[in-house]
Formats: C-alpha cells, sequence, structure tokens
C-alpha cells in the first residue's frame, strides 16, 4: 500500500488540439527548451501574449524530466551555477519565475574527477580550488596562481560578447569598449594551449581541463580558454539543483506565459516560418496545416533547423537588414553566401548516448554521490581529438541524490544518468530510421554501448552492482528527433575557436545574432552565444531585449535589475 503522494507529473504544456490554438498572438516562439521560455516570459511580462509550440509531448527541452516504470530521468540539468544571493541565474531566475522556482545546493565539492586513478575534487570557491591544486602540485604554484589571475581576467568576456551580438550603435560600442579594456588575448587562444603555457605536469593539466572538455562537448585545443573561465566562475560559489526535478523549470515558466493570455503548446510540430511578400516574418503554420499569425516570431529550435527548415524562403532582396552598417566588413562574404552556405562551413558540436538507470534501493544505500563524476583514462581530449576510443570520458549523475524531494517522492528507489560523446559517423548509418522499425544493427549497437557503460558504472560505484532494476539508452537518433539538431548534438554548433573567432578575424557565429536577417525573426538559445543552461537563458533574454520596443526593453531591464537589488524574500535556495 503507498504510503506518501503520488509524484507530481512532469508533464508540461497543453496539447495542440482542435480549437486551442488562437488565429493570432502578439508573439511566437519555436522550441520550449530554457532559451525559448525564457524569450517567451521575458515579452510575456512586458504584456505580450506568446504562444510556444513544442513538439515533444512536453515542454523544456534538455530541462524536461520523464518517467518509465516508476523511475524518473532529467534528460539534460545535472546542476546550475551562480545562483548565489545577487549571482545573475539567481537574479534572472527570480525574475522569471517570481521567485518560486527553488534550487538545492549540491554541497562541497561539486564535481569529482577521476582521472587514470587519481581523484581530484572541485571545491566551492576560487581560492579553494587554488590553494588545493597548489598543495597537490607544489612545484606549479607560480603557473597555477597566474592561471587563477588570467580565469579572473576572463569574467568579462562573456559579457562583453553578448553585447556584441545585439543590434544597434550603443549597444555595439560598448561591446567594443568592454572588449578592449577587459578581454585578455589568451581568451580567445584554444584552452589548451593556454595552460600548457602556464603548467608543465600534464596530470595538473588534466586536472584543470577535463571539466571544459566533458561539459562542453569538444577538445580543449580547440575550446577558446574564456568558456574553461567561464566555467569556473560559474561555479564559483557552488553548484545549485532544482527542487522537485528538473520538470520544475518549465512548471515555474509557464505561469507567467498563461497569466498574460499565452500558451505552451506541446505536440504541435512547426512546419514553416510564414514571411509576407517583403520577406518579414509574419507567423507559423503547424504540422497539421493550423496557422498563426504573429508579428514577432522567436525560433528557438537551432540555427540548422531555422535556416535550412523553417523559413519558407529565403530574405526578400532589399530587404532592411539590422545593423548593416556594423556587418560591413562582413558584406562581401555575406553577400555572396547564402544561410545554408554559411551553416555548412561551421562544425556541428559532438553528439553523445546517455544510459538512463533505475536502481533498487536508496540514494544512501547505494552510495550515490550528490556531486557529479567525470571520469577518464587521463586523457580527455583523446577521443575528441580522434586518437583514442569511440566514447568520450564519462559524466554521471545521480539527480535521486541532488533533490531534497526524492526520498519522499520515490521511497526506495534511485535513478541515474551516465553521459559519454561518440563520434558523429557512429550512428550516422541509422539517421532518420522510424522509432518502432530500427535496424537490428542499431539494437546491437545500443546493446553493446549500454554493457560497455555499465561495466563502467559498477567499476566506478561498486554498490550498483546487482541493484540496477532498469536501463535505457538514449542515442544521437533520439536526440535529432527530438532536438531536431543535425547528428544529435548536445549543444548544437560548435563552440571552437572558429566560432567565436581569435580577436584578429570575425568568428564563423558572428553573424548568428538573436535579430536575424528576416525582419520580425529572432533567434533565441544556445546557437545564440554559448552552450548549456546558462547560453541558453542569456540567448533567450538577449532575442527577448531584440524583440522588443524600446519601452519595452526598459521595463525589462528594470525588472531583471530591480530583482538584483531586491531579491525575493523567500529566495530559491532550499
Amino acid at each position: 500500500m503507498r504510503t506518501t503522494p503520488p509524484p507530481r507529473s512532469v508533464l508540461v504544456g497543453r496539447p495542440a488540439a482542435a480549437g486551442t490554438v488562437a488565429a493570432a498572438y502578439d508573439a511566437v516562439v519555436v522550441g520550449s527548451g530554457a532559451g525559448g521560455l525564457t524569450t517567451a516570459v521575458c515579452l510575456a511580462r512586458q504584456g505580450r501574449r506568446v504562444a510556444v509550440f513544442e513538439q515533444h509531448y512536453t515542454a523544456g527541452g534538455y530541462t524536461h524530466a520523464y518517467r518509465r516504470r516508476g523511475w524518473e530521468w532529467d534528460v539534460g540539468i545535472h546542476y546550475v551555477g551562480q545562483l548565489g544571493r545577487g549571482e545573475p541565474v539567481r537574479v534572472l531566475s527570480d525574475y522569471l519565475t517570481g521567485g518560486k522556482l527553488r534550487w538545492a545546493p549540491l554541497g562541497d565539492p561539486f564535481d569529482e574527477y577521476r582521472l587514470a586513478g587519481e581523484v581530484y575534487r572541485a571545491p566551492v570557491g576560487l581560492a579553494a580550488h587554488q590553494d588545493g591544486l597548489i598543495a597537490r602540485f607544489p612545484a606549479e604554484r607560480s603557473g597555477i596562481e597566474a592561471l587563477f589571475r588570467l580565469i579572473g581576467r576572463c569574467r568579462a568576456v562573456l559579457p562583453a560578447l553578448a553585447l556584441g551580438r545585439l543590434s544597434g550603435p550603443v549597444a555595439r560600442r560598448l561591446a567594443r569598449l568592454l572588449r578592449a579594456a577587459a578581454v585578455p588575448p589568451q581568451a580567445l587562444r584554444p584552452a589548451r594551449e593556454v595552460v600548457e603555457g602556464l603548467v608543465g605536469d600534464e596530470r595538473l593539466r588534466q586536472a584543470v581541463l577535463t571539466q571544459s572538455a566533458l561539459l562542453l562537448a569538444d577538445s580543449t585545443s580547440r575550446l577558446p580558454f574564456f568558456l574553461l573561465a567561464v566555467l569556473f566562475e560559474h561555479f564559483r560559489t557552488g553548484a545549485w539543483y532544482p527542487v522537485g526535478g528538473s520538470a520544475a523549470i518549465a512548471r515555474a515558466l509557464v505561469e507567467p506565459i498563461r497569466a498574460a493570455g499565452g500558451e505552451v503548446f506541446v505536440r504541435a510540430p512547426v512546419a514553416r516560418i510564414e514571411q509576407t511578400d517583403t520577406g518579414a516574418a509574419a507567423g507559423v503554420v503547424l504540422a497539421d496545416g493550423t496557422r498563426v499569425r504573429a508579428p514577432v516570431v522567436v525560433s528557438a529550435a537551432g540555427a540548422h533547423h531555422t535556416f535550412r527548415t523553417l523559413l519558407a524562403r529565403p530574405p526578400a532582396a532589399g530587404a532592411d537588414r539590422a545593423d548593416q552598417a556594423d556587418r560591413a566588413d562582413q558584406a562581401d562574404r555575406a553577400d555572396r553566401l547564402d544561410l545554408a552556405d554559411r551553416l555548412e562551413g561551421m562544425r556541428r558540436g559532438f553528439p553523445f548516448v546517455l544510459l538512463f538507470l533505475g536502481l533498487d534501493g536508496t540514494p544512501e544505500e547505494l552510495a550515490l554521490p550528490r556531486h557529479n563524476l567525470m571520469v577518464t583514462d587521463g586523457d580527455c581530449d583523446a577521443f575528441f581529438d580522434g586518437t583514442r576510443g569511440r566514447t568520450s570520458g564519462l559524466f554521471l549523475s545521480f539527480s535521486c541524490a541532488k533533490d531534497p524531494t526524492w526520498n519522499s517522492r520515490y521511497p526506495g528507489r534511485s535513478t541515474g544518468e551516465i553521459l559519454a560523446y561518440v563520434h558523429p559517423e557512429l550512428f550516422a548509418p541509422f539517421r532518420g530510421s522510424a522509432r518502432r522499425h530500427r535496424d537490428p544493427a542499431y539494437l546491437a549497437l545500443k546493446a553493446e554501448l549500454t554493457a560497455e557503460l555499465l561495466t563502467r558504472l559498477h567499476h566506478q560505484l561498486p554498490r550498483t552492482r546487482g541493484r540496477v532494476s532498469y536501463h535505457e539508452l538514449g542515442t544521437p537518433v533520439t536526440a535529432e528527433h527530438f532536438t531536431g539538431w543535425p547528428g544529435g548534438s548536445l549543444y548544437g554548433l560548435a563552440k571552437d575557436v572558429a566560432a567565436f573567432g581569435d580577436g584578429h578575424r570575425p568568428g564563423l557565429a558572428d553573424w548568428l545574432r538573436p535579430r536575424t536577417d528576416v525582419p520580425g525573426l529572432y533567434l533565441s538559445g544556445q546557437d545564440c552565444l554559448a552552450g548549456g543552461f546558462l547560453g541558453a537563458v542569456t540567448g533567450g533574454l538577449l532575442a527577448a531585449h531584440e524583440a522588443l520596443d524600446r519601452r519595452g526593453r526598459a521595463r525589462l531591464w528594470t525588472g531583471v535589475l530591480g530583482h538584483a537589488v531586491r531579491p525575493p524574500r523567500d529566495g530559491p535556495a532550499a
């Protein structure tokens, strides 16, 4: 007999049944990930009636959760930083949800790295992290101190790049000034190159680089150093997890959208973006033929899906282009290349497999850690550089140990996820196959990878042996189906040195701005700036800024900054 109330539903959003979708809205958002929902809430808080259309059966994108046979899993949220009082993500979370979204701290440490048998722990606080590395590698003291000084000097890089993505001469001028004053030249160099120039011990290098490689899904020989610095800064005061599971994020974000007369529709794939005779965005057409008019269309479905699939036709010749003067140095190339060509020249991020585990026993009985585990053979880049293995190192996360409500919701049970990156060609032969009619070779490959990951799990956490009652492997084929990102990349387009530029030459992604070349069409989410939850919500905020008029922008930033000055009395931390 059940002694606890049934868990709250993880399904978020309203099915787009006949008669539920209005003919017109103030704005339409395609995709309900963290970026799309952030944009929708920011617009709704300025009085806009917004419709969000999601093809999946639940909203949230990589923040959604799902249940199977009595277990519950997250698909992408494993921890979030900068949620201390007054920090950026806390301020934005409070603004978007009115402080209703609560977060539980993971404690200290928040990460553990197991690198070829050696164990390193990431403590809360940059000073503690630096001191711990110096204690372990005393001969590298000067290099470690120089490394952390450089990390501190990179704090303004992401804000400078974000400002540079906005239109208008004032924002661009501020971005250029901030970039010149606060972006050191090493920030845009490859992370591995910079770290190798500062410290000589390879074990120390791996202790510094591994988090970037496994969280950002690429070789540190390609990732710019500032992204490594962003991670250190993002988790400087620790890491947090949403109370009630990751579905709580979308659930809290839906409320202000509905309060303004809008809705988040699920099972509602968008077939195309409609345009006027002059090329401006005019709304969307759903897969069932329903037409929805809106003067503002925001795509949070990724650049590939937006520009290659959703746009019914390219921008009309002579259509107005925002901030054209600031793009003069790229005008010749832009005139020669259409959007598809520009995308074709950019790398895609690495795809991944994700093994979902259902275990018998409580997190305490199974000794499941609250912090995340990252496991490699001692070289975090070997897989990404193509020199070793068909899978990368492992990222292990156990939301059951992080969420303070878990044991009351699922007594006697635990869940976890194991993520590993794979090479794109591994699953390429099976792209586009029907879910219920998979090739036997695909099923065999899944079984092989599952067995491999389970073996590695039991080696790292011996108490899990014999306690795994259910497992299910998500693949790049699954990810591509649900996200629309070619190849099932975790972060869409690669966030590498080529994408951001080296400070002398423009980056390949410089043209991917929230305000697109199509009047009335805006881009939100990870492809606007950076990957992960932080990158997605930042991209969502930038898209809302661009889509609003001057008065709406003033109200938006007044509201956000108001939460920085006067946070809600009941803070989000549990």
